[in-house]
């Protein structure tokens, strides 16, 4: 009992010296640590070897991230950890102080500038920013900044692309070889962060100082107003086939929706990079609209001009046997081959003398068919029908594969 007692009375003892330390030791303290001190040398015992100084990046969100400029702006706090054994003491001499805190500009420090900058602001480090001691002689150092980093965009796959970006520090006016800057752990602490509306942040890496970013950028929004409204312009360009041709209008339908088209490409380029390694695949998908709207304009002034074709005039008699095979008319529900010319044989039509002597018969079916009753104007409102079903067909089977390779390369 006796032993357990002297036990606790030396630990309130050693407590107490310990926590005994007041001003007069800090000052004590600051007043040693700062005599003779010169912040232009580095804490290096040898000279020749480097100071290693420790970076770790805690993320706290990401702001904006441009791709027309190619820059990420996003906020972060920084702890650089060094040793300087000029600023190493025994805390016994001083009541037991452990840690102390001064301003940076006492001491010596390492000064980080960012390699990449995409402002006027390099410098990492504050001046007026405070740095924490340890009596072994560890610095560390808290700095919360908002980095603005250049990035190389790859929008190739766009709207389903991602992206990946490197920021850098070096140490300023020292080579590696004088201060080493080295990583605390191989990913960027995410504790803090706070998720981006437009960014999906996939995953980080630190390879010596270079903080990596893989972000994915979320698609619907870019699906809902890019994607779509494309859809809808090659769509729209089909219809003008069902536009009466009398109405005269539809030239003017053609040139609108092809000038829509070009206009939107020029907005979609205004929103994106102007690089051709690589060249977003979206400016192909619009250039071929074009040039798909352009062949709607071309096959509208073809048809028109059959459709203004008197119908007295002959037609070969190659049109007539498509037009026959494709509107089976006459046949009985058998197609007609088109080198009958348009004319069904068979067995069961009527000749004239037995239309005249069988008047009974005439309510019969008749399988023969006249060609002359197929006009311009029926074969051009034939060839209406064709073109807009196969160009609402490319429309809809075009974005669908344009949206299977950006869904697959991404």
């Amino acid at each position: 009992m006796m032993a357990f007692m002297i036990i606790i009375l030396l630990a309130l003892l050693a407590g107490k010296e310990v926590g005994a330390a007041n001003v007069s030791d800090t000052q004590n303290l600051l007043t040693d640590l700062s005599q003779d001190y010169n912040v232009n040398i580095r804490p290096a015992v040898d000279q020749l070897s480097p100071v290693n100084v420790s970076l770790q990046m805690y993320l706290k969100s990401i702001m904006e991230f441009d791709e027309v400029q190619g820059s990420i702006s996003y906020t972060a706090g920084f702890l650089m950890i060094w040793e300087d054994y000029r600023l190493g003491w025994d805390p016994l001499r001083y009541g037991g102080l452990t840690k102390l805190t001064v301003p940076l500009k006492q001491i010596w420090f390492p000064e980080l500038i960012l390699v990449s900058p995409a402002t006027d602001r390099t410098y990492l480090a504050n001046t007026q920013s405070k740095a924490r001691i340890w009596s072994g002689g560890e610095v560390e150092y808290l700095e919360g900044v908002m980095i603005e980093s250049t990035c190389d965009v790859n929008v190739k796959y766009y709207p389903f692309d991602l992206q990946s970006c490197n920021t850098s520090f070096m140490a300023l006016g020292y080579y590696q070889t004088e201060v080493y800057l080295m990583r605390r752990t191989e990913s960027i602490d995410l504790t803090l962060y706070h998720g981006n509306s437009m960014w999906t942040l996939e995953s980080t890496s630190v390879s010596e100082v270079f903080f990596t970013f893989n972000l994915r950028r979320k698609p619907v929004y870019a699906v809902v107003t890019v994607l779509l409204p494309i859809l809808f312009l090659g769509t729209l360009n089909a219809f003008v086939f069902l536009l009466i041709p009398e109405s005269g209008e539809r030239i003017g339908y053609s040139i609108t929706t092809l000038l829509s088209i070009a206009v939107y490409m020029t907005i979609i380029m205004s929103t994106l990079p102007q690089s051709s390694d690589p060249t977003p695949l979206i400016f192909y998908k619009l250039l071929v609209d074009l040039a798909y709207s352009s062949l709607i304009i071309v096959a509208v002034i073809l048809n028109m001009r059959l459709h203004a074709k008197d119908d007295d005039a002959s037609m070969p008699k190659f049109f007539v046997s498509f037009y026959l095979a494709l509107t089976c008319r006459g046949c009985g529900g058998k197609p007609v081959s088109p080198a009958s010319h348009g004319f069904a044989t068979d067995k069961n039509v009527l000749t004239l003398n037995e239309m005249k002597t069988k008047p009974d018969e005439l309510d019969m079916p008749v399988n023969s068919v006249d060609a002359k009753k197929i006009t311009w104007k029926k074969f051009s409102s034939l060839l209406d029908t064709i073109f807009f079903v196969l160009f609402i067909f490319y429309s809809f089977l075009s974005f669908a594969v344009f949206l299977g390779v950006l869904v697959g390369g991404a």
